[in-house]
């Protein structure tokens, strides 16, 4: 197997793995958060491939896709250690979006304005 697959396969392992301990509001939570959040694991391992996953700020809005979603999580997660864990904690009996604005101040929707104007300065990690 080249290293390429292996990190490849290996990067598939973590994000299917994340599953076996994520929660997902008793099947309430949005599937693209679920994914998400799989995804987000497998960035912060360094295991995301290079040649087809967005960029921090791509798409429309934070669910069009896992690496978007991912990215959007990584994103707030650097602006506050531990906010996907903590999100991931929440979720544990029922979802509700109000808990972005609880954990970051802001609706999502909000949250996506603002992660696209610092993708449009050039600025990721602050």
């Amino acid at each position: 197997m080249t290293t390429s697959l292996k990190r490849q396969f290996t990067g598939v392992i973590y994000h299917e793995m994340t599953h076996i301990r994520q929660l997902n509001g008793k099947g309430q939570a949005p599937g693209g958060l679920i994914q998400g959040i799989a995804d987000f694991v497998r960035l912060q391992a360094d295991l995301a491939p290079p040649s087809f996953w967005a960029r921090l700020g791509q798409g429309d809005r934070p669910d069009e896709c896992y690496n978007v979603m991912a990215w959007f999580l990584d994103y707030y997660n650097s602006l506050r250690y531990g906010f996907v864990a903590e999100l991931n904690k929440r979720i544990r009996e029922e979802y509700n979006s109000g808990f972005f604005v609880k954990l970051l101040g802001k609706t999502v929707d909000q949250l996506w304005s603002d992660c696209k104007a610092q993708n449009e300065t050039g600025h990721y990690k602050l």
